[in-house]
């Protein structure tokens, strides 16, 4: 490998780093059943679909073959091939964001939400301080699915969110790294 390729190492371990980061997602995304209808219940949401998937990390890991090939052979124009598959890969990645990404709470039915508390409800709660705390444990219930206090933070929304990050860094390396080979 040449000498003075920092910029290129760079972007390879941050696109591996990325690639663990999916890796982790779809091996969750498998357990769970994945889309394919195995273990969806009736009325569930569809969800992420398998050729999505499939093409998102299937031109991920083109590109960083084409990128290790770069690496090892110096060749400037396998850079930008690497770069041609990555593009349309973060094309699909954020396109399944809004699928993906767990929600840290969940979310009452129309049907529940009644929206409005009586004045005279209200009132009393500020009169009485149990009273109050109840009403708002209760609000909290309805409107976020869950109480705070009763359950604990979730670091799983992390994952998809480094994934992204790590994405977006990837490609500013390689696309940086590409344009130095010039």
């Amino acid at each position: 490998m040449p000498t003075g390729r920092g910029l290129d190492v760079a972007a390879l371990v941050v696109w591996l780093a990325t690639e663990s980061l999916g890796a982790i997602m779809l091996r969750g995304w498998f357990a769970r059943g994945g889309t394919l209808g195995i273990r969806r219940q009736p009325g569930q949401r569809e969800g992420m679909s398998l050729p999505i998937l499939a093409g998102h990390a299937g031109l991920n890991l083109i590109g960083l073959l084409f990128w290790i090939l770069f690496l090892l052979s110096g060749a400037r124009i396998l850079s930008f091939v690497a770069l041609g598959f990555m593009a349309p890969a973060i094309g699909l990645g954020i396109s399944t964001v809004t699928i993906w990404t767990p929600y840290p709470g969940g979310h009452a039915q129309p049907e529940e939400r009644s929206g409005v508390v009586p004045d005279e409800l209200i009132e009393r709660a500020l009169e009485d301080e149990a009273l109050g705390q109840k009403l708002v444990e209760e609000l909290l219930d309805r409107n976020l699915g869950q109480h705070p206090a009763r359950s604990g933070w979730s670091l799983r929304p992390l994952i998809p969110a480094s994934h992204g990050v790590l994405a977006i860094v990837t490609f500013l390396l390689a696309t940086l790294a590409a344009i130095a080979a010039l």
